[in-house]
């Protein structure tokens, strides 16, 4: 199993609650040179729609945030999310190219296309439906892949016009690898599937995570290529000395004034506002616990089919230091042992 740490990009990382201070690009830089040293694997950067926290108008600069993690670590991999709905793939495919030169190969992106209707109500205008939303993500990983790899590339499609672009000379051309993807209808999953390297999925129970993880290895099959070798998946970690005070940090983070964030229908239900509490369904996965707990779970994840774990912390650095330090190991050990 790999480690990655979601970084907030602004002052708040819990939806309803506060939990957090200024963030600086020091700060930023700080936290993945602990990172680096206590054994993660990776960074996810959420891009500013899916995080989604309080303040979200006090947010750090994107890509300079990638730029400085690179900057400031020697093995730490940076993993940048976009959206095909909000983003535009040619400066996405610009941007990477400098921050995989700055990393020494050490970056990748994540296209994120989850549809859901909050989406195509702050997108009303650029798109109209499902159908425009699943075009849009084709042509998306069309121009990614072109800019990348083809000289003076020009595309002319429904949603994305570009012409002559180069950013790299023709001798130095390649993908930025691996490529990760993450979206859950039967035609994102199967454009995925066809196009990309890796696949990211929200938080879900391990029968449900499974479930997808075998339904994305049918379609690489069928689509002629090898298997996907990883599969990721967001988790938000409460540990605490008992399983009594675990839940009781749920309960403070997922108690709030929901009626600003969820409609009357998923008021009804208890696991929606379990859900909508953090990004990405990330208290779905129940790494909710005591270390032993947390540690057993993560291998029924794995046993699954999950190879990398990205994960949501607050307080941040202390709870990241608290997983390093407590479950990491605990999970290399009771591998062992069931060996």
């Amino acid at each position: 199993m790999k480690y990655a740490y979601w970084q907030p990009v602004s002052n708040s990382w819990l939806r309803h609650v506060e939990d957090g201070g200024p963030l600086s690009l020091t700060c930023v830089q700080e936290t993945a040179h602990m990172a680096e040293n206590l054994g993660f694997d990776a960074v996810f950067l959420p891009d500013t729609y899916l995080y989604q926290g309080k303040n979200v108008d006090q947010k750090l600069d994107f890509w300079k945030t990638a730029g400085a993690i690179a900057e400031a670590t020697n093995k730490l991999h940076i993993m940048a999310a976009v959206r095909p709905s909000i983003d535009q793939p040619a400066e996405a495919a610009r941007q990477a190219v400098k921050i995989d030169e700055i990393s020494n190969s050490r970056f990748s992106l994540a296209v994120v296309s989850f549809l859901r209707e909050e989406e195509r109500k702050r997108q009303a205008g650029d798109m109209e439906g499902t159908e425009e939303f699943y075009l849009q993500t084709e042509e998306f990983f069309e121009v990614l892949r072109g800019v990348w790899t083809a000289g003076s590339y020009t595309y002319d499609g429904l949603y994305y016009q570009v012409e002559h672009v180069d950013y790299l000379p023709a001798g130095r051309k390649k993908g930025i690898s691996p490529l990760y993807a993450g979206g859950e209808s039967d035609y994102l999953r199967q454009t995925i599937a066809e196009t990309c390297d890796a696949y990211v999925m929200k938080g879900g129970t391990v029968q449900e995570v499974a479930s997808m993880i075998a339904d994305m290895q049918i379609r690489r099959e069928a689509a002629g290529k090898s298997a996907f070798t990883e599969f990721g998946m967001t988790a938000y970690v409460i540990c605490r000395e008992t399983e009594e005070e675990a839940i009781q940090e749920w309960e403070r983070i997922t108690s709030a004034d929901y009626e600003a964030y969820v409609t009357e229908e998923e008021l009804a239900q208890k696991s929606q506002i379990s859900d909508d509490a953090v990004a990405a369904r990330g208290l779905r996965p129940n790494l909710v616990g005591t270390p032993v707990q947390i540690a057993q779970r993560i291998l029924a994840y794995e046993h699954a089919g999950v190879s990398l774990l990205l994960l949501q912390f607050s307080p941040h650095r202390q709870e990241m230091e608290r997983f390093a330090n407590e479950i990491m190991p605990l999970v290399e050990e009771m591998r062992e042992n069931s060996i």
